[in-house]
């Protein structure tokens, strides 16, 4: 039935005087629209399933249609498509009773990447110019969002008041700081002992370890545990199932402490490497009162950039310190753009989404209301999604939904210190974990709620961004080769060198973030370090790329495993803490 509608729409439109080409595939768009509201499947994967139908019909229609004519080509590839069509679903995107996150076959995993090669390689063998134009101003969108997303924090002189978020007075609300911990053997001494001598009257440090599978670090937490009684709480990691993830630990702490009677306000989460400011807490309880806000959002940050390898452990075995010389040297590169990633998010780029209304937060150092937490279990049944690889990002973009301010403080002195990943491979494995679990948030559409047109196209911005890298990614050698090879239009050429200055602008911008980060944090950069930070920034790029295809392709063959930071300490130690109310 869709079909013959689809047939007659195309001929509505042949009539209307639309040449072949956009009248096929002007009755495809609707008629693949209509077919997902019939099926009510899941949009991303059913789309990325119709995309290589699509390819073959809009690559081979102009062709056929010049030979056998306009009617006679349509049925023979609406033959076709539905052929491929019916493979994918059976196999993979409308598959019923085989679980959501099911691996797909291997020809489900093949073809929607075949036909999206398909699909472009007709675009630009069809239409070089304008494909080139397009693409263009698709990145020179991005250079400038992320340009305004960088600066927001200096647009006006009340985001540099470093009287604005207040005085704080004396604590008033009890709350409890959950930390899950796994196989963290070299930081969680460390961490428990500095949450538990937080300057605040009324609260619990729980951490959550999985005994069975981590003694080690549940010795630790349970000797920590009796020299801060009534400070420190050790709750056990669910043993019913072989899951390990974040959320997880964190419903499981919820549900040890109503069971318990608890009394608490507000529920902080920090991460087993994580060095709290001793005030930290006081100023989090002060936001609460004097805000109304339904989440505190306080800043973290990255702090081992460095290419000094003398600040760094030195790792076990032999030519230990030979090996810390080279990691540090050739590492310095990608640690230096992380470091300044963070310092960007947390100090200006949340800040802008706060006040906009689409909160991707935090993994740490973000502390919910009680209440947020009971509204987010009435509407969900759970608190955090134990399904979802970033549950920090999905609890923030339901929070913008259910209509709860984040109020977002950053003062240098008082952020959570960590370290970057250990190696680069380990880097990547991070962030395609992030990137996939944004993608899972997208997919899920609760962004489709929020109530403003500017916030759902934020959301898709912030959300669908890694569509964008990978795409990137995918593209680099062909745009290459282009770039060698073909000779634009003028026009074009100058259009497509816009978002190359605005690149080169980012790049100076963060030479000056780092050397303003040396002065808030009182660190030393080295020449080779702002070096390593310029002749990086492309390759980081790459790098970021290369997630973004890695993490599309597992989330489309419907693998969600998680994969867990190693932490080595590498922040540690924690430098002497300033006096609360230099803000950032």
């Amino acid at each position: 039935m869709i079909t013959v509608a689809g047939a007659l729409l195309g001929l509505a439109l042949l009539r209307a005087g639309l040449s072949p080409a956009v009248a096929y595939a002007a009755q495809l768009v609707v008629a693949t629209e209509v077919a997902f509201l019939v099926m009510r499947t899941r949009w991303l994967r059913f789309h990325a399933a119709r995309a290589t139908g699509a390819a073959i019909g809009l690559g081979g229609f102009p062709l056929l249609a010049d030979v056998i004519g306009p009617m006679p080509a349509y049925w023979l590839l609406t033959l076709v498509v539905l052929g491929v069509d019916a493979v994918l679903d059976r196999h993979w995107s409308v598959r019923a009773g085989r679980g959501r996150h099911a691996a797909a076959s291997r020809p489900a995993r093949v073809l929607p990447v075949v036909g999206t090669g398909l699909l472009g390689a007709y675009a630009v063998t069809a239409r070089l110019d304008a494909v080139l134009a397009v693409i263009s101003l698709v990145m020179l969108t991005v250079a400038i969002t992320t340009l305004v997303f960088q600066l927001y924090k200096w647009w006006t002189p009340e985001h540099n008041d470093p009287g604005r978020y207040g005085e704080p007075d004396a604590p008033r609300l009890p709350g409890v700081i959950l930390v899950p911990m796994r196989h963290e053997e070299s930081v969680a001494a460390n961490t428990l002992e500095r949450l538990a001598g937080l300057r605040h009257p009324n609260y619990l440090v729980v951490p959550i370890i999985d005994h069975p599978d981590d003694p080690g670090t549940a010795a630790i937490a349970h000797d920590v545990a009796r020299r801060h009684p009534g400070r420190v709480v050790v709750c056990r990691y669910p043993e019913d199932t072989d899951v390990h993830n974040k959320p997880i630990a964190l419903n499981a702490a919820i549900a040890m402490l109503q069971g318990a009677g608890v009394r608490y306000e507000w529920v902080g989460v920090a991460d087993a490497e994580d060095l709290f400011h001793p005030d930290l807490l006081r100023m989090v309880d002060y936001r609460f009162r004097t805000t109304g806000a339904g989440i505190v959002q306080c800043g973290v940050q990255l702090m081992n950039f460095a290419s000094d390898h003398r600040g760094q452990p030195v790792p076990a075995g032999a030519g230990g310190r030979l090996r810390r010389w080279w990691r540090s040297n050739t590492s310095a590169w990608w640690r230096a753009a992380n470091v300044l990633e963070y310092y960007k998010w947390f100090q200006s780029r949340l800040k802008l989404q706060a006040a906009i209304g689409v909160m991707p937060l935090g993994g740490n150092t973000v502390f919910f209301r009680r209440g947020f937490l009971e509204a987010l279990h009435r509407r969900s049944g759970r608190y955090w999604d134990e399904a979802c690889l970033t549950e920090d990002c999905k609890i923030g973009i339901v929070a913008s939904v259910l209509g709860y301010s984040v109020d977002v403080v950053y003062v240098d002195a008082m952020v959570t210190q960590e370290e970057t990943p250990g190696s680069l491979p380990a880097f990547v494995r991070q962030r395609v974990r992030w990137m996939q679990g944004f993608i899972q948030v997208f997919g899920e559409r609760d962004w489709l709620w929020l109530p403003t047109l500017t916030q759902r196209v934020l959301a898709v911005y912030v959300l669908g961004f890694q569509f964008f890298q990978a795409l990137t990614g995918l593209l680099a050698p062909v745009a290459l080769a282009v770039a060698l090879t073909y000779k634009a239009p003028i026009v074009i050429t100058l259009v497509a060198t816009l978002p190359l200055g605005l690149s080169a602008l980012n790049i100076v911008l963060d030479v000056v973030l780092l050397a303003q980060f040396t002065r808030a944090f009182r660190v030393r950069a080295r020449l080779r370090d702002y070096a390593g930070l310029v002749l990086g920034a492309y390759p980081y790029q790459i790098v970021l790329s290369i997630a973004a295809v890695w993490a599309t392709c597992r989330f489309l063959t419907g693998r969600n495993d998680w994969v867990k930071t190693v932490h080595h300490g590498a922040h540690l130690p924690q430098p002497v803490p300033t006096p609360i109310g230099v803000a950032a």
